[in-house]
This record gives structure tokens, sequence and C-alpha cells, in this order.
């Protein structure tokens, strides 16, 4: 049953060919590509398995179907702003931008985590300005976030790109890393009040977590028709609240459905005033070659591995996405 829940949403979610918002609108989006690796292991790296001689058998072949995977995935999500996550170098970057059919601009830093997983931002240049990009370091977060500030059409913009620790650490390492999180925004919209702050990658948990909402201090998006922001500045708004309590996932975690991936919003973004407005429209992005159509895992993300098992799929993961609509001048 499980199973079956899984397909009909994620199905549902975007199941139209372009699946954006009604009005003209930015997408923004998160997706955890699932160890992007090349094939070659850089002294001191602890990525050996991902070689053609370790324990994955990586050989070129593998990788290549890795990158077209990924690739195909990005290309029709057609995001205005990727963020992607578990890549492990600018090479493999280089290499995923040349299977892209999309136009986009990137920015990529290396991050100190020590399987080399890194954050890249894919952008249209088109639309989106960058100003400043940095890592930021803090207590608990060995994969520093990618902060990229600058204008996204129009509209002053800092994003925040995480991948935060995962349930094999321990519940109060998670804990710091939010902690962590939260003083980094706070941090941002203190130093740039006018701009709108958006939040996004793989928390490891759900935006309904107590943690998450504690810590992160995150309410749900006011519902339409009621855009007031909330009268706390510093709280985040979440898209994806709701489809959370309904028990829909990016990620599946012993037979379990978990909304891991998400996005959050600052006050600015739901407001009147916002040239860019988040009007309703997120999701959970999937095509069928995406998932297992068939058999046990049905439903459940196409994975590049079970166990040791080569299943040449695209990710554990599956990108969530919210749609900005652009607002008329008055």
């Amino acid at each position: 049953m499980i199973r079956f829940l899984l397909f009909t949403f994620v199905a549902l979610v975007c199941s139209t060919p372009v699946c954006r918002a009604k009005k003209p609108s930015v997408r923004i989006a998160f997706y955890n590509a699932e160890s992007l690796y090349d094939t070659v292991s850089p002294p001191g790296s602890a990525d050996g398995a991902w070689t053609p001689q370790g324990e994955r058998q990586w050989d070129t072949e593998r990788y290549r179907t890795k990158i077209e995977h990924i690739a195909r995935v990005i290309d029709d999500l057609d995001a205005d702003l990727i963020a992607v996550a578990e890549v492990e170098n600018e090479n493999v970057v280089r290499d995923l931008m040349f299977a892209m059919r999309s136009d986009y601009n990137y920015i990529h830093r290396n991050s100190r985590d020590r399987r080399g997983m890194d954050i890249v931002l894919f952008y249209k240049g088109s639309l989106f300005y960058p100003r400043r990009a940095r890592l930021h370091a803090g207590p608990g977060l060995p994969r520093e976030p990618l902060v990229v500030e600058g204008e996204l059409d129009g509209t002053p913009l800092t994003l925040m790109a995480c991948h935060l620790p995962s349930l094999l650490n321990r519940a109060a390492d998670r804990r710091r890393a939010l902690v962590s999180l939260r003083a980094a925004a706070d941090s941002i919209r203190e130093a740039r009040p006018e701009h709108a702050l958006i939040v996004l990658g793989d928390f490891n948990a759900a935006p309904d977590s107590p943690d998450p909402v504690r810590i992160l201090s995150i309410s749900p998006c006011p519902p339409q028709g009621r855009r007031r922001p909330p009268e706390k500045t510093e709280t985040l708004l979440s898209p994806f609240f709701a489809l959370s309590r309904r028990g829909y996932g990016s990620y599946v975690y012993r037979d379990r459905r978990c909304l891991y991936d998400h996005i959050l919003l600052s006050p600015h973004l739901v407001a009147d005033s916002s040239k860019l407005r988040y009007e309703g429209s997120c999701g959970i992005f999937v095509r069928d070659y995406m998932v297992h159509r068939e058999g046990r895992p049905a439903g459940y993300p196409l994975r590049t591995f079970r166990g040791r098992t080569y299943l040449g799929g695209y990710s554990d993961h599956l990108p969530v996405f919210v749609d900005l609509e652009k607002q008329e001048s008055e």
C-alpha cells in the first residue's frame, strides 16, 4: 500500500509536460543527485569505492550513464535555479553542463566534506544575477551550505542551499547543524534585510518535524488570499508543510516516505508588495523513468545502487520545486 500511494502521489504532483504555475513564473528547485562521483580518487579522499578498481566498479560507462540520467532530470524539470547536492567536484559539474540541453551558468565551491560531496547552483543568466557566493562554515556543518546573493528577476535574493547530517549521525549533531543553519539565516537577514531569503536542500528531516519547526522557526505558508506576512520576521515559511503531514515524500527510508528535501521561504515572498510571490505551486517532481515501475520497490525512486547491486538508475531522491509567480506592475 505504501508503494502504491507513493507512486500515485508523485505521478499527480507533476504529471503535465511542463508542470508550471498558470501565470508567468520563476521555478526554484533542489535535487540530491546521490553520489555523483567521477572515476578518479584524489590522494587523501574517501571515495576509493567509486573507481574502476573499487567495490562499486565505477567505470567510465557507469559514470557517463549517471551524468546522462541527472542531466535528463534537470532538463525535464526546467527550473530557472536548481541547487544540486552530492556532486564531487567542478570537473563533474562541467561534464553535467555538457550533457544538458538547458543553457545554465553555475556556481560551485569546494566543501570540506570528507566524502567530497559539494553543492552546485545552476541558474539561467537571463533571470538571475549573482553578486556574491560563499560557503558558510559552522558547528555541525561538515558540508557547508552554499550561500549566493544576487538579484532574481529584479528581486534582491539570498539563496542558501544545504545538505544537513543524515540520520546515521547522533540527534544532538543534527540539532547542532540546525542551530548553525538558523544562525546563518539570522545573520543573512540582519545584513540584508531587503533581501528575500530561500533556504533549500536535503534537511534529512521533514519540514513539520519538531526540531526543524522549533529551531528554524518554520510555519506553514499562509493560504492563498491571506498573504499578510507573519508578525515574526524570523519565521521561515514552508510550502511543503501540508504535503509532509499528508505523508508524501521525496525519499524512502525503511519503507517510509520522507519529505527530507524541501524549500523554505522568507515572508518577503508571500507579501502583497513582492514582485515574485509564492501562490501555492510547489511539489515533488517525477517522471516514470525516475521510479521503479514493478516488483517490491514499485513507486520508489530508481537509485544507482541498492546495497552493492548496480541498478543504473537516477537517484534515491526526487527533486522538489516551488514556482514564484511574477506580479504585474501597477
